[in-house]
């Protein structure tokens, strides 16, 4: 499963840029001056913030939180790409953090702790969803350890009068009589 985390920073930046158009739109309307460099004057006042707005957007959709039944792989980056993996294995727990309003809006910050540390995974939607995923294929590979078809003997030599189980076949029927005799 994959997920896209929050992108964070983007409500003012789009707020910003909505608010220049506006104000060059009303301005060009109002007065002449404005109108004949409404080009100029909306490249000036909303080019920083569509910039903003289009790196940061860029920037949320290239980073990705992927959880397979093996690990938990952390990647992003827009021009310098970067990727994180961690054994599921590795991992001892999950931790969410979040404020009363990002519980209201569904957000919140994952940590995963390992025996490196506390990771940070990001900030995600519906982070105890993820953290209840991330729990789940951890409990479901301890319980997978050992691959189908694996055998496990133990040679040791059983010490006096370990009871190794019934005896074989052919002389059951004296054990049994035997064993409930007493």
């Amino acid at each position: 499963m994959s997920v896209t985390p929050v992108g964070r920073g983007l409500a003012r930046p789009i707020l910003a840029l909505v608010t220049a158009i506006v104000l060059v739109q009303y301005g060009a309307a109002r007065y002449e001056w404005v109108h004949q460099h409404r080009v100029v004057l909306g490249a000036v006042l909303a080019g920083p913030a569509a910039l903003l707005v289009a790196t940061r957007l860029w920037q949320w959709r290239s980073h990705k939180i992927h959880v397979t039944s093996e690990r938990v792989v952390v990647e992003g980056g827009a021009v310098r790409r970067h990727s994180r993996s961690m054994e599921l294995s590795d991992i001892l727990a999950t931790r969410v953090e979040q404020r009363f309003s990002e519980r209201v809006t569904r957000r919140g910050e994952l940590y995963v702790e390992t025996l490196a540390g506390s990771q940070y995974l990001g900030r995600v939607r519906h982070p105890g969803a993820l953290a209840r995923l991330v729990d789940r294929e951890r409990a479901r590979r301890a319980h997978d350890v050992a691959g189908q078809g694996t055998d496990f003997h133990f040679d040791a030599v059983a010490p006096p009068g370990f009871y190794d189980g019934p005896p074989a076949r052919e002389a059951r029927s004296e054990w049994v009589t035997n064993r409930y005799r007493k």
